[in-house]
């Protein structure tokens, strides 16, 4: 078993000792969650040198699926687009850990809070290192989960309950989109494999799918532009691109450090991510490129005019991740895969920056109570000329990388002169959007006087104790600003490392000399220009000051509601669904199934008291007393016969007894008494012949008796035989 299996391992056993056990630990569940997180960064460090050495790293674990030819495999592969990925998520969320440990003292679900960042970062890390499109899109789907919970983890807040729900919904809604492409990907390759599915894209070029086949109607689209759109579709909603981008301005009613870790290590990243991973299959759909960079395009220009607009310092940064994220989409739609996982590692490790800068920043405020002072919110304070320094050279570093060297070389991806000229008009407009929100955002959130009084209200994030003080932010930000520098420089060596990752037809891209392109001049002063205008914003009076005509007013108030994206959303499919579903409920609900239901119900109860009637009352009752009164006369009989029978046996007994009785006396004293008696009395007849006549008198007297005493005992006996019998 490889080490590197501990990368998403680790934070996973986090989670189920802080879900399982977590209540008992309180306040101590850091010690679980930030020890996990950082022997993962150091396992991802490990990762990074072993592949920069010997190459990608195929980690297998166990078949999840295997029925008929489908076999889904939960296998790891790390090469070198996964380990850049995996320094970004761990650090970043090692970094989240670490900061949310004094950031949420004294919320009363601390050990929830932190079993969910490690879920989370599960998610990410086994999103990124998954070889099998279905595991991906099982992350995907728990990342969405977790999104959800951690926005809305004070759910005492509706704003922030409401938050959460339109982030699952939007995101829900994509999700569809990807599933799709996975189920069209398994049906077009016969697999889910996505290294097999990469060698094999080539091959399945040209064949299409017919999408009115159940019409009857033809309308066939080529199958790799139908799962690459399917793709865009999932990408969308994750990474909150227009039109699907409303939710991740309203994910900022979740605690600083979940949207530090939402918008700069995890999720917004996973749709560049998923791009790039199958740019080989990218690369064979042109129009699906096409309808990627346009879209990519539209929602880095949006994201970063109502960027300029907002008040709110992490509703600025959130339109800000918008912008960027749609700068790297479109990047991939010009086939730039390189340029977009650059400025994607970039600008995570910024943004995780501002929105962690965010926290001190707040606590200021509510706690010193200084006064803000916005564009057209009375006189301007003066900004610290360091300040002023680094916000330039944040703003110009960027152009420098993306324009310079081999970067040129995806401008010329579309071969168009049209399409390059677009291309160039939509970058600049970029850069000049960036460095102009980039100095509103730095200096509101690290010059002094930030806020306003009583700003902190029930409605506000928990005061936490500051945690960076504005040298050692002016100081970082400076680092950060070298750290750029100095990747200019390195290059050619990155773009050397990570274009084995990306495919065969962007590893010409390696090649090119490094150096700066003579166009690099134009970004140059784009950034410039953007950094000087919001200066004088700043100033000035705000958008007032750009033109004396209504159109200035109208542009900012249009930008100010977002377009009215969320308004027409809100009246387009918002409300007509709340009442549709309203009308369901009525309708179909209470007039359809509850109808039915009491129906249903009415004819069980009826049906229940027929059996009670005619089954149970009448049949099994009656049945039950019939056999009752049957076996009551059949007891009745069997007890005067067998009494009878006893009766009977009886007397023959006592009567058979009696005869044997009367037989024994007959021969006793019968036979043998009376009989010799007689036979006595006849011996002596002769001798006393005389004697009896002279006695004969006497001797009848003596019959007389002896009869008479045979009579008694005679009717004695048989009295006592009857007397006995009855």
């Amino acid at each position: 078993m490889s080490i590197y299996l501990f990368i998403p391992l680790l934070p996973l056993l986090a989670f189920l000792v802080l879900a399982l056990g977590g209540k008992p630990l309180g306040e101590s569940s850091h010690k679980v969650g930030v020890p996990a997180v950082g022997l993962t960064v150091a396992l991802s460090i490990g990762a990074f040198f072993s592949v920069a050495a010997g190459g990608p790293i195929s980690i297998p674990i166990y078949r999840l699926v295997d029925v008929g030819s489908l076999a889904v495999d939960v296998d790891l592969y790390v090469d070198q687009l996964t380990v850049l990925l995996l320094l970004l998520v761990t650090a970043g969320s090692f970094v989240v850990h670490v900061y949310s440990v004094r950031y949420m003292i004294g919320d009363p679900k601390y050990s929830r809070f932190f079993a969910l960042m490690s879920l989370f970062t599960f998610a990410m890390v086994m999103l990124v290192m998954s070889n099998n499109l279905l595991v991906t899109y099982m992350c995907w789907e728990i990342m969405g989960i977790c999104s959800y919970l951690l926005i809305s983890h004070w759910a005492h807040r509706e704003s922030a309950c409401r938050a959460a729900t339109k982030a699952f919904l939007v995101n829900a809604v994509a999700d569809v989109g990807l599933g799709f492409g996975v189920i069209l990907t398994l049906v077009t390759y016969g697999t889910l494999d996505i290294q097999e599915i990469l060698a094999a894209a080539a091959g399945v070029g040209g064949s299409g799918i017919n999408l009115l086949a159940w019409t009857g109607f033809e309308w066939m689209v080529e199958s790799n532009t139908l799962i690459t759109l399917c793709l865009l579709v999932g990408a969308l909603g994750k990474s909150a691109q227009f039109p699907l981008h409303v939710w991740l301005p309203f994910a900022m009613e979740a605690p600083t450090p979940i949207s530090a870790l939402i918008h700069a290590a995890t999720m917004v990243n996973a749709g560049p991510f998923l791009l790039v991973r199958l740019s080989p299959l990218v690369l064979l759909a042109p129009s699906a490129m096409t309808v990627i960079a346009i879209v990519g395009a539209v929602t880095a220009l949006f994201g970063g005019l109502v960027a300029l607009t907002q008040s709110d310092i992490k509703r600025l940064l959130a339109y800000s991740t918008i912008s960027q994220i749609g700068f790297m989409i479109f990047a991939c739609g010009v086939g730039a895969f390189v340029v977009a996982i650059f400025h994607l590692l970039a600008h995570g490790f910024l943004k995780g920056f501002l929105f962690l800068s965010t926290g001190d920043a707040l606590w200021s405020a509510t706690a010193h109570g200084h006064a803000e002072d916005e564009a057209g919110s009375g006189s301007a304070k003066p900004v610290a000329p360091s300040l002023l320094f680094g916000t330039l050279l944040l703003a110009c570093i960027p152009p420098l990388v993306l324009f310079s060297g081999t970067y040129e070389r995806m401008w010329s991806a579309h071969h168009l002169p049209s399409a390059q000229i677009a291309f160039w008009v939509i970058a600049l407009g970029t850069v000049f959007l960036t460095a102009a929100y980039t100095f509103r955002a730095v200096v509101s959130l690290f010059q002094q006087g930030l806020g306003r009084p009583g700003a902190a209200g029930p409605g506000s994030e928990v005061v936490r104790p500051s945690l960076f003080s504005p040298p050692h932010v002016l100081g970082t930000g400076l680092l950060t600003a070298l750290v750029g520098c100095l990747l200019v420089f390195l290059w050619s060596r990155f773009t050397a490392f990570l274009a084995p990752a990306i495919g065969a037809q962007t590893g010409g891209l390696s090649q090119s000399s490094g150096g700066f392109s003579p166009w690099l001049v134009a970004p140059f002063l784009a950034a410039v220009g953007g950094w000087s205008v919001a200066w004088y914003l700043r100033r000035s009076r705000g958008f007032a000051a750009v033109g004396h005509g209504e159109w200035a007013g109208t542009l900012y108030v249009l930008l100010l509601n977002k377009l009215y994206i969320d308004d027409i959303y809100d009246v387009c499919v918002v409300k007509p669904a709340i009442r549709f579903s309203g009308w369901l409920w009525r309708q179909v609900d209470l007039r359809g199934v509850d109808r039915l239901v009491g129906g249903i119900a009415g004819f069980f109860r009826s049906f229940s008291r027929w059996l009670g009637r005619e089954v149970d009352s009448r049949g099994i009752d009656g049945l039950v007393q019939g056999i009752a009164r049957s076996l009551l006369r059949l007891s009745e009989w069997l007890s005067t016969v067998i009494e009878l029978q006893a009766v009977e046996q009886t007397v023959r007994q006592s009567a058979s007894g009696w005869v044997s009785l009367s037989r024994w006396l007959w021969r006793v004293v019968d036979i043998r008494g009376t009989d010799q008696a007689v036979q006595q009395l006849g011996r002596l007849k002769d001798g006393t012949g005389e004697a009896l006549q002279r006695i004969e008198p006497r001797t009848l007297q003596h019959n007389l008796v002896v009869v008479v005493v045979w009579l008694v005992l005679v009717i004695s006996l048989l009295y006592w035989l009857v007397y006995e019998n009855t």
